[in-house]
């Protein structure tokens, strides 16, 4: 157990020099968070900064009907031009313009995405305008970013965090591993282990605890992080969180294991890594639901874990409704694959050296 420990240490120490697992593991999930927190927006309630909308019409009624609509506000404009350039440059989310008993809206392509419902504004104004002049009681009112699949309401924002803390775990153990077991071994720092009292096992539960430690410690900064900075409202199971992040941590250094034994080059394993996060950022559902892909491309989604580890972190989160069995079996796989990899490679690793 001593010889444990001193190479847990050893590990903690050295995490600092390896400045690719360093970066992947503390600075890009930040990185992540604090871009797509500006880029989203924040709200710990799901209700984002009002959506600015210019208005063109010789009536006053549609600036006060617009002007008066939840999470909408009304800037007037002379001119179809000068609205159409506020919308090209940012300074107003959409334009409306009336005239003849016509509508037209103008929305800018960064607006849809930020908030989808906007796409319903020319609809829900119309009807507010029919229900003012034919006094019809039924109208359909605009409702901008509430998403509330779990135990609480959250923002866009709120729904991406889960994923971009996954993406933390992904990287910190996959290239933790690659470090481990295929710079190390690159550099002869295995072979000279072989020499030693220490055994193969040794080493590799000493390397790997000091990993586990750090990637689970930036993983939930990362989570409490976008709480107090973007004011996002979470409801976390503990006790499931610290089930989901642990195996999944086990799962994802599985893959970084894996690679290693198969490409023994550091930079050729380094590339796949990357090309494998790259894949599996777009094709997991972790910044938007799979939904949005087409049918074959689910298909592909569905065969990546890191969708699963981002479903059960939103879970254990609160901000997406689920089953514990289902974070329970996941976990058990995450295990199991962790301790059959590290044993055949991590055999491998020692024997051919």
């Amino acid at each position: 157990m001593s010889v444990i420990l001193k190479l847990f240490s050893v590990a903690v120490k050295t995490f600092y020099r390896d400045r690719m697992a360093f970066f992947f593991t503390l600075i890009f999930p930040f990185m992540f968070v604090i871009i797509f927190g500006f880029v989203f927006g924040t709200g710990s309630s799901g209700v984002d900064s009002k959506l600015l909308v210019g208005i063109v019409s010789p009536e006053r009624s549609l600036y006060e009907i617009v002007n008066g609509m939840e999470n909408l506000e009304a800037k007037k404009f002379e001119s179809i031009g000068d609205v159409r350039e506020a919308v090209l440059t940012g300074k107003v989310d959409a334009g409306i313009i009336y005239d003849d008993n016509k509508i037209r809206v103008i929305l800018n392509l960064a607006t849809i995405q930020r908030n989808p419902f906007s796409r319903m504004l020319g609809e829900t104004v119309a009807d507010h305008l029919t229900k003012r002049n034919i006094k019809i009681d039924k109208v359909i009112d605009l409702k901008l970013s509430a998403i509330d699949p779990g135990r609480v309401i959250t923002t866009q924002l709120g729904y991406m965090i889960p994923g971009v803390v996954a993406i933390s775990i992904f990287n910190g153990a996959l290239f933790s591993m690659i470090s481990i077991f295929c710079d190390y071994k690159k550099r002869g720092i295995l072979k000279r282990f072989n020499v030693t009292p220490i055994k193969g096992y040794q080493f590799i539960i000493g390397m790997i605890l000091g990993r586990f430690i750090f990637i689970f410690f930036s993983a939930t900064v990362l989570l409490v992080f976008s709480q107090l900075i973007f004011k996002i409202q979470f409801n976390v199971n503990w006790i499931l969180y610290l089930i989901t992040v642990s195996t999944s941590i086990l799962g994802m250094m599985a893959f970084g294991i894996l690679i290693s034994g198969i490409f023994n080059e550091p930079s050729v394993a380094s590339n796949i890594g990357s090309l494998l996060m790259t894949i599996m950022i777009f094709f997991s559902g972790v910044y938007f639901p799979l939904d949005f892909l087409p049918r074959y491309l689910r298909k592909i989604g569905s065969l990546m874990p890191l969708g699963y580890v981002a479903k059960s972190i939103r879970i254990s989160a609160g901000v997406e409704n689920g089953s514990i069995n289902s974070i329970l079996m996941t976990s058990l796989i995450m295990i199991i694959t962790f301790f059959v990899l590290v044993f055949i490679f991590g055999t491998k690793a020692f024997k051919t050296e």
